[in-house]
């Protein structure tokens, strides 16, 4: 207003015997509290966007009751309620923003260490992060174990053990990685991944024999000469057992503890091939399902039998590769399966 129209008006109102009245400081100060919560607090609940359309919403509905109770003639402070909220709202916004990208990078290390790099973009993409449930995908499980790492640990002392495995499951573990499969358990000696699963991969068959035969190969003819270099024997032999077909993965467990795994009849068979493989010339067994699903199958893969598969009525033909890598000769140990003996079911 000019200065001739603010006279008038002060003129009017007072003509009209003072009709406007200012609200309570008390009331004033808890405009100011309500509404500098309101977005903070709604964002402990809510999303980011959903926060701030609470915020928005808050602040045209203030504005309007200001104005309504104006005409009633009660003057409500409006700028600094109104700017405690927009304050608070930013600051919200922006609390948000920082713990969401400090849980994604938490996410990415801890699944990093389950699937290759490449995939764990996907991965978060595809979820909302690390949560219960599963989806159902075509995918090929592989089950490994080491042969007489048992009987070998028990002459050994913990600490040597220890490195002797984290050696092992290193060596392994980065061939999985670096086919495209996601580690899913270890199990003592033994490791069970999957491939297809939790992102969907069209070579899951091919990605997965590639990486048993780098496992059986280069990393554990590496994982011998070290053994033979402190000392510690000849080295060792392995079981490998790969199947493909529905697999069912997710996270199970609790809110509070989570694991991720892959179940159903698929990983079953799969466990039960790696235990097949004792007390015979081979250390992998892939089945036919498997063979199916190769997009490149090799020249060298050589039929094994058609054999019965404990759990399951229908018998399976099994197929090995000619050249399975090296490694001592086959020792008899007990029947105790470990990667065998999973029931995921």
């Amino acid at each position: 207003m000019s200065g001739v129209e603010i006279q008038a008006n002060a003129l009017s109102t007072v003509l009209r015997d003072f009709p406007l009245k200012d609200v309570s400081y008390g009331v004033e100060v808890a405009l100011i509290v309500l509404l500098g919560l309101a977005a903070p607090l709604a964002s402990l609940r809510l999303s980011a966007l959903w926060s701030l359309g609470l915020a928005v919403g808050l602040g045209v509905a203030f504005t309007i009751a200001v104005q309504l109770a104006f005409n009633s003639g009660t003057v409500v402070a409006f700028v600094y309620p109104l700017g405690t909220l927009v304050l608070a709202t930013v600051g919200a916004l922006a609390v948000h923003l920082v713990t969401g990208a400090f849980e994604r990078e938490r996410i990415r290390d801890m699944f990093s260490r389950f699937v290759p790099e490449n995939v764990v973009d996907e991965v978060l993409a595809s979820t909302d992060g690390l949560r219960l449930g599963g989806v159902q995908r075509e995918g090929t499980v592989m089950f490994s174990d080491l042969r007489s790492f048992t009987s070998f640990a028990e002459k050994l002392p913990v600490e040597q053990v220890i490195e002797i495995l984290n050696r092992y499951l290193t060596a392994m573990s980065d061939a999985i990685l670096a086919h495209g499969g996601t580690l899913v358990a270890y199990m003592g000696d033994g490791i069970m991944a999957v491939f297809g699963a939790p992102v969907q991969q069209d070579d899951h068959a091919d990605r997965a024999l590639a990486a048993a035969r780098e496992m059986l190969g280069p990393r554990l003819q590496g994982f011998n000469d070290w053994l033979r270099s402190q000392g510690l024997g000849e080295g060792f032999r392995m079981g490998v057992g790969l199947n493909s077909g529905d697999v069912m993965s997710g996270n199970v467990g609790s809110e509070q503890r989570l694991e991720y795994t892959a179940i159903g009849d698929t990983t079953n068979t799969a466990a039960r091939l790696e235990g097949m493989t004792k007390g015979t010339p081979h250390q992998l067994f892939l089945a036919d399902s498997t063979r199916d699903f190769l997009k490149e199958p090799p020249d060298d893969l050589i039929y094994v039998d058609e054999l019965e598969v404990r759990g399951r009525e229908a018998t399976i033909k099994l197929w090995s590769i000619a050249d399975e890598g090296s490694g001592p000769k086959e020792q008899p140990e007990p029947k105790t399966e470990t990667a065998a003996g999973y029931d995921g079911a």
